[in-house]
């Protein structure tokens, strides 16, 4: 069965958050993704469990994701973690403190824990890990992360010796490793309160800590492997049907040879004017790939959020409702 979804971020009043899951599940769609920031840990947990099973109620499967938690995870919401505990912060290579969490701190673990068990009393279906990653800056490679004082134990204890300043491939495979174990310890809390769980992994030009995505599907509580190749303003229709047919390739092989499910993500945000075809391109290479699986981000040619809203919304929501609708 064909599973057809879409993101869904930033409105908190379940009555009107409803009214919109309606027009969602009218336009054909199955599924719908929520996101679920610190903010919405700490001042909406209510709300968001009346706008999820409101959601599941209605006819909607549930995915949810810790929408930019700890800056560990993709997202627009602002993470406040490392304000608060300066300790858990990602270190770089220079020395410089990040903005991000180090997915190594067993107090940021906790703090996960904690997620987990909140969202899972809800009646959502998935967890959605979206894009997990050490933090990076575009053009400063050499400046990785993270360097902080329990990665440099870990290492140590590891490698025998110090950690080096350099991307070596020692710290290339820690900084994978400490992914997976991180991942792992995650889906595994998840399955054990009887859900299922998603990881969505940044395309390979994007420096994000994981390059072998093998030991992402092989992982036992990993259900469903996805990508989200995007692109830039500036990128051709060429280039965007070019890497949507090959990491769509890519993700069902690793997916189908570890019997996990796949899944392929299509922007629906900054999408300029005249190039709203590229949504449907996008849309046809994942399908004709062979994924079963898509998804989309977000609702509405992302209207509601200034910053991600695309130039004309309407067509590019019109454009990814029809480019599904046509692929029954």
């Amino acid at each position: 069965m064909m599973k057809k979804g879409i993101s869904y971020f930033g409105v908190r009043r379940p009555k009107w958050a409803l009214e919109d899951m309606k027009d969602i599940l009218n336009r054909g769609f199955s599924h719908v993704l929520h996101t679920w920031s610190e903010e919405d840990l700490l001042y909406y947990s209510g709300s968001m469990k009346e706008i999820i099973d409101g959601s599941v109620d209605l006819g909607l499967k549930v995915y949810v994701n810790p929408w930019g938690v700890g800056r560990v995870f993709g997202g627009e919401a602002y993470s406040e973690l490392v304000g608060r505990n300066f300790s858990l912060a990602q270190q770089a290579a220079d020395g410089s403190l990040k903005v991000a969490a180090c997915p190594n701190q067993s107090e940021f673990r906790r703090y996960m824990h904690h997620w987990i068990d909140i969202v899972c009393q809800t009646k959502v279906e998935t967890i959605f890990w979206d894009e997990p990653h050490f933090y990076f800056e575009k053009g400063a490679l050499e400046n990785w992360s993270c360097r902080c004082n329990t990665c440099q134990q870990k290492f140590l204890k590891k490698h025998r010796f110090e950690m080096p300043t350099s991307l070596t491939p020692e710290v290339k495979a820690f900084r994978e490793d400490s992914l997976i174990d991180f991942l792992a310890e995650m889906t595994k809390r998840v399955h054990l309160l009887g859900k299922r769980n998603s990881v969505c992994l940044l395309p390979p030009w994007f420096p994000a800590g994981i390059e072998n995505w093998d030991r992402i599907a092989q992982l036992e509580f990993v259900d469903e492997i996805g990508s989200d190749p995007y692109w830039e303003k500036t990128t051709s229709t060429e280039e965007i049907i070019k890497n949507y047919a090959h990491i769509s390739q890519r993700t069902l092989a690793v997916a189908q040879k570890y019997g996990k499910e796949a899944q392929m993500w299509i922007k629906n945000y900054h999408i300029i004017e005249n190039k709203e075809s590229d949504v449907r391109h996008a849309t046809e290479q994942a399908y004709n790939a062979g994924i079963r699986n898509i998804f989309a981000w977000s609702y509405r040619g992302s209207e509601y959020l200034s910053w991600l809203r695309s130039d004309n919304p309407e067509l590019v929501w019109e454009t990814q409702c029809s480019a599904l609708e046509k692929l029954k």
